[in-house]
């Protein structure tokens, strides 16, 4: 698969939306059916998309799959975080937590001070993870620093504002790195790696900066 019809095809690609396979071969700018035949087959051998007879659809999450397989292939980061918006990310996050048992919400704003929370899951214990969806190409250090500090602020506000959390931990997902990371204790975790994280998560505990109930969470 050439890299360049593969950006062609994550930038088409329509979560939620039926396309007929003429639909799907106008939004990609590929003027062969054959060869648009031949890009679904590719996708479906790599589990992105799902083809009945003519009509095609892609999850919500499979924009985020079909950047990370064009980044498998030899595509240039940059070019491939020009396909995605934040809101790729949060619905992959979103679905990835529920997936785990994990109770989801999106986009929780917070007041005194203002905040916003992009992702939070929290389990049935109060155990709560707050993910902040970043858009990263490349950064510097001193710059995933910053973020990392204000998504630990936003933790910290989080649990003054809800009490039926335990624990939560502030995650910061990008699609750039290569492996978890911790900056002041804050994981920086890659999109691709963040299924086994959240598997994984309370054994990284003893590395994780986390905020605690100083009492029980309420039970409703």
């Amino acid at each position: 698969m050439h890299i360049n019809l593969l950006i062609k095809v994550i930038t088409a690609i329509a979560p939620e939306k039926v396309m007929t396979l003429e639909d799907f071969q106008q939004a990609c700018g590929i003027t062969s059916g054959l060869v648009a035949a031949s890009v679904l087959d590719y996708l479906q051998a790599n589990n992105i998309g799902y083809v009945s007879r003519n009509t095609i659809k892609f999850s919500a999450s499979e924009k985020i799959y079909a950047a990370l397989l064009a980044l498998r292939i030899g595509g240039d980061i940059e070019q491939v975080s020009t396909c995605l918006s934040w809101r790729d990310f949060e619905k992959l996050a979103s679905e990835l937590l529920a997936s785990l048992g994990y109770r989801t919400k999106t986009n929780v704003r917070l007041s005194k001070p203002r905040m916003e929370v992009d992702v939070i899951g929290t389990g049935l214990d109060g155990f709560t993870l707050a993910v902040d969806c970043k858009h990263w190409k490349r950064n510097n250090l001193s710059s995933m620093s910053i973020f990392c500090e204000k998504q630990a602020a936003r933790a910290k506000h989080l649990m003054e504002h809800d009490k039926s959390i335990s624990q939560v931990v502030p995650v910061v997902l990008t699609l750039h790195a290569e492996s978890v990371r911790f900056v002041h204790g804050v994981p920086l975790v890659p999109i691709l790696k963040f299924r086994s994280f959240l598997i994984d998560v309370k054994g990284f505990l003893p590395k994780l900066y986390a905020v605690s109930s100083p009492s029980p969470p309420s039970r409703t």
